[in-house]
């Protein structure tokens, strides 16, 4: 008798539930790994798991946790009845800090660099790859179970080489069915123009124009970019007009430690924060007009300090180092592109992204 009435108490409980979070009948299925989505952001890791199919497989929804931290309510996902389907949403900060209750696996990897892409001429090119996983609590008790469990594996893959350039911003990314996704950092990469050494007043031009052989100062700097790296300014120069893959009439302003006369590097590669100045010319192409135009380009790496500074010491001891910028864009390299254009009355900053 008591059996009798307990299998329809069970019946009646978990189709309300299904319904109280408006799931379709297509998601009454074992959960698999396109239940999960993965956004690799600049400071922040945001995972959305399927509530649907995790609950109709009948798992609680606060047993999901972030790396294995199950009593951690930081670690636990938040319900969203806003999307369809409904979804358990987490937040993983994209470090490696002790003040992070749900620390993942950072690693700093070393990287053949494309033969054929504008990293062609460095030995190795590195990338941050960050591992995680999101499960139900695993019994410690008995050698089998009769139980089924959760565990979502996920991995988040940061290119640390950029283009700086005043085109566009590319993005070349990889989509893996184990859900392993490229991160980018372009929203963390600012660069801008001052007229005085303390970087402190950007630059104000006269409606006639800068004279020539006025000092121009540029920063590139990471903004709000978590992890611990630095800004490596490998080569930069400048053209007359926007740059393009047949471009070949160029300023070079330094190239590692081959600097140009009138540049001066004060700071590459020893913070977050890099810095040059440069004498104001003009392009001979511009002879005909008023005001010449100038587009600074960057080739720029992130590093981490210890790395940066070992190739900050094979610049400066091989005085033969090269870096080739390249005419053709690999589209399996990762490119990153701000627009930076001077011309001697102003200057404009934007930065927007694409994908080829």
């Amino acid at each position: 008798m008591t059996l009798y009435l307990c299998l329809p108490l069970l019946v009646v409980l978990l189709p309300p539930a299904l319904c109280h979070y408006n799931c379709s009948s297509e998601y009454e299925r074992t959960p698999d790994n396109a239940d999960l989505t993965v956004d690799c952001g600049i400071g922040v890791i945001t995972l959305e798991i399927n509530l649907c199919t995790a609950q109709w497989a009948g798992f609680n929804t606060t047993d999901l946790a972030l790396n294995g931290a199950h009593n951690k309510t930081e670690c636990k996902g938040s319900i969203d009845t806003s999307v369809d389907p409904p979804v358990i949403r987490y937040h993983l900060p994209v470090n490696n800090s002790l003040d992070n209750p749900c620390r993942q696996s950072l690693q700093i990897v070393d990287e053949t660099p494309d033969p054929t892409g504008p990293f062609s001429s460095f030995l190795s090119i590195q990338s941050v790859i960050i591992t995680g996983y999101i499960d139900t609590p695993r019994s410690d008790q008995g050698l089998i179970s009769y139980s089924t469990d959760l565990y979502y594996h996920f991995s988040c893959r940061y290119p640390l080489e950029y283009l700086i350039n005043n085109t566009q911003i590319v993005a070349s990314s990889v989509s893996v069915a184990t859900k392993d996704n490229n991160g980018t950092f372009i929203n963390a990469l600012n660069m801008a123009v001052y007229n005085d050494s303390n970087y402190m007043h950007p630059l104000a031009v006269p409606s006639a124009g800068l004279e020539l052989k006025t000092n121009v100062y540029v920063e590139v700097k990471a903004v709000n970019l978590t992890g611990n790296f630095n800004i490596l300014l490998d080569h930069c120069f400048s053209t007359p007009t926007p740059y393009n893959m047949s471009h070949s009439e160029q300023h070079v302003f330094f190239t590692g430690c081959s600097v140009d006369q009138g540049t001066s590097v004060t700071s590459n590669g020893l913070s977050m924060v890099s810095r040059y100045n440069f004498l104001a010319f003009r392009f001979v192409q511009h002879r005909d007009q008023a005001k010449s135009s100038l587009y600074l380009h960057c080739l720029v790496r992130l590093c981490e300090p210890n790395k940066c500074l070992q190739l900050l010491s094979v610049s400066q001891h091989t005085h033969t180092i090269s870096f080739q910028f390249p005419h053709q864009i690999n589209n399996e390299v990762t490119h990153y592109f701000l627009t930076l254009k001077c011309r001697l009355e102003s200057c404009t900053y934007s930065k927007y992204m694409t994908s080829i």
